[in-house]
């Protein structure tokens, strides 16, 4: 078996179906690559391929994986495996340069050691039926037979036909060992004819599902409540069994727009960390959380770890997620129309790790405060009101202003300082800002400004054989504060036919929309009369 080794050529070869090796071993005359030199990791986001996993680990997610590897290649044909790639890759997207021969032959298998493939392989075989008596903690073990799974396990107990789970006790599995078709490495490999035996460098990339990221905000205001400071954070998740060790590291603001990838689905089956479904009368589906347990056979063979098992989620202990935080701020560059940050220095991305990088510190950013009425006097009747207007700051993403950096989408969490304590003031959500564009922030409810409208005429009528009606609508809005505050009335403007005849204050326009700003004084009022028609 031949090793890794170094150096050289580059020849670009497309690998539409190259082969992810989970059971086939090694054979003599392999050439094994057991790991990158180095990675570099770009993660993007990915909302074009559903997800049927997604609640239960964190969404599909996306990354292009990019590694050098230097192998050693006698002459003639030999296999080589590219061991350590991520156990979420899409083979059909890998490509490799820097081979110097001809691809003779490429395929596609795979079987990754998991709750689920362990079940599914272990039909018809014995193992042990352990339960745990709640009261005392005894354990029991029973010789059986697993008759199906993993989507609902029937078991053989000494004749007895069982469904696992459904007595109400704590119950599990202890397997004899792995099957030999089951293994927990991933490999890409693919047979290879070259010309002279020589050390050379190679380029591998692919893409993979199980790696995400998200932006975050923290906006903390003075206590004036004039400014704020903006701190953004880079959230980076692994919820793949691989790691990344001192990779380059960047992430991709953007929707990509991407077909759906037939393949993921194979993925996802086999990166599924839960075994099977189930629930009872006493425990409905879902407040159950089953783990098959792992130990080695007593005359030998494969040692696995014994795995402590709870069946019940309320005695279950789950291991915390590790977040490691960086200390230094990603550079921010174009890609495209992409935004693209880079993390200035190499990193550790672990598998079932979740990483945070600054990307943002904006300090003293400006806004505006405004009350905001949110309606639709389209329906002609009623009114509304009084009710909480909409807590709403107003920024410009300006260098002006103290911003002027692309923002990428992600929570704010908005935050104000007063004497010891640091206090909540809302969570909103930012939609992807462009330099130079204004943006919202919806705070939350604001009770001592009200506002109120009512429908005070309508009159229907019919053009080109359309019907519509013409409405006169007053709002108004009532500040309780001590000090004059800014106030916005908005009216949905979603119809064909809407239009504005005549108005008491001037109105302007944002994100399609009449809008009308009002200037409520202290501990009074100030309203706006306009009529429209509706078609």
């Amino acid at each position: 078996m031949v090793r890794s080794g170094a150096a050289a050529s580059r020849t670009t070869h497309l690998l539409a179906a190259v082969l992810l090796l989970f059971a086939t071993p090694a054979a003599a005359g392999d050439v094994i690559s057991a790991g990158p030199a180095s990675v570099a990791v770009t993660v993007y986001r990915d909302d074009a391929v559903p997800d049927p996993a997604a609640a239960q680990w964190g969404g599909l997610g996306l990354g292009m994986i990019t590694e050098t590897r230097v192998v050693e290649l006698p002459a003639g044909e030999s296999r080589l495996v590219l061991e350590a790639v991520a156990d979420g890759a899409l083979p059909e997207t890998a490509a490799i340069e820097g081979l110097p021969g001809q691809i003779k032959e490429q395929s596609f298998d795979y079987d990754l050691l998991s709750p689920g493939s362990l079940i599914e392989h272990s039909v018809g075989r014995p193992v042990e039926l352990v339960r745990i008596n709640r009261k005392t903690g005894a354990r029991t073990t029973e010789d059986a037979t697993l008759l199906s799974g993993p989507n609902g396990l029937v078991l053989d107990v000494g004749g007895r036909i069982e469904a696992l789970g459904c007595s109400g006790g704590i119950e599990g599995l202890v397997f004899s060992g792995v099957p030999a078709e089951l293994t927990g490495k991933a490999a890409l490999s693919t047979h290879v004819t070259v010309s002279r035996p020589g050390r050379y460098r190679l380029t591998l990339s692919y893409l993979t599902v199980g790696l995400a990221w998200n932006a975050s905000y923290v906006a903390r205001l003075a206590p004036d409540a004039s400014r704020l400071d903006l701190t953004g954070w880079i959230t980076l998740a692994n919820h793949g069994d691989t790691g990344f060790a001192d990779a380059l590291t960047s992430v991709v603001a953007g929707r990509l727009e991407r077909q759906a990838v037939q393949r993921v689905e194979a993925v996802l089956a086999r990166r599924r960390s839960a075994c099977w479904p189930m629930g009872n009368s006493h425990h409905p589906r879902g407040e159950r959380l089953y783990v098959g347990v792992l130990r080695a056979p007593p005359t030998g063979g494969m040692v696995v770890s014994e795995i402590v098992v709870v069946a019940d989620r309320r005695e279950q202990r789950l291991e915390k997620v590790p977040i490691a935080v960086t200390a230094f701020t990603a550079r921010q560059s174009d890609l495209g129309d992409y935004k693209l940050y880079t993390l200035p220095a190499p990193t550790t991305l672990a598998a079932r790790q979740t990483k945070q990088v600054a990307f943002l510190e904006q300090a003293g950013v400006s806004f505006q405060r405004l009350y905001v009425l949110k309606m639709d006097a389209s329906g002609g009747n009623g009114s509304v009101g009084p009710s909480a207007t909409a807590a709403t700051l107003r920024f410009q993403n300006k260098p002006a202003s103290g911003l002027g950096r692309a923002l990428p989408a992600g929570s704010v969490s908005l935050r104000q300082t007063q004497g010891d304590g640091d206090y909540l003031l809302g969570e909103p959500r930012l939609e992807d800002v462009a330099v130079g564009s204004p943006f919202e922030l919806e705070v939350g409810d604001a009770p001592d400004v009200e506002a109120s409208w009512r429908v005070t005429a309508v009159v229907p009528f019919t053009r080109h054989g359309v019907k519509g009606r013409r409405v006169t609508v007053v709002a108004t809005l009532t500040n309780a504060k001590r000090r004059p505050v800014t106030g916005e009335v908005r009216q949905a403007d979603q119809y064909r036919g809407f239009k504005l005849l005549s108005e008491s204050v001037r109105h302007t326009t944002r994100g399609g929309d009449p809008v009308w700003d009002l200037t409520v004084p202290a501990n009074g009022t100030a309203s706006v009369r306009f009529t429209a028609e509706f078609q």
